[in-house]
């Protein structure tokens, strides 16, 4: 004849297998997501200067069309402009890696911007570039 404890301990013993389980899987999934925040880290950060510097582009073109020309600087950007009184950008802002974009006039109409990317160094291939001639074939 069963006893009045026998099904507390079968629930007992699915909690403890319950814990076991969780416990588990929570170590798996602490161990598997910072491999995969490792491999995806640049490439995260490769898509947010990419998307910064489309931005700064915008605000180039905004400069473009009210000025008549490309800012020499992009702290030009940052200045008032004649008709508004307002910036184009509040700020220049600095790369996913803490360092400078580089912008350059490669043409009278055309422009690059450049991220040291990674390693902080211009010129190495881990650099994200933003051509405009590039961009505006896309378009």
């Amino acid at each position: 004849m069963p006893t009045n404890e026998e099904p507390a301990n079968t629930w007992r013993g699915l909690l403890v297998v319950a814990l076991v389980v969780a416990v588990f899987l929570g170590g798996l999934a602490a161990w598997i997501g910072p491999a995969q925040w490792r491999i995806r880290g640049p490439t995260r950060r490769a898509d947010v200067a990419r998307s910064v510097m489309d931005n700064i582009s915008q605000a180039i073109i905004m400069y473009k069309l009210d000025e008549k020309k490309l800012p020499d600087t992009l702290e030009e950007l940052t200045q008032p402009d004649k008709t508004s009184g307002e910036a184009y950008m509040a700020s220049v802002p600095q790369d996913p890696w803490g360092n400078e974009y580089e912008y350059r006039r490669v043409g009278r109409n055309q422009y690059r911007i450049r991220s040291a990317g990674d390693d902080g160094a211009l010129g190495t291939d881990d650099d994200i570039v933003f051509d405009s001639d590039e961009r505006n074939r896309e378009r």
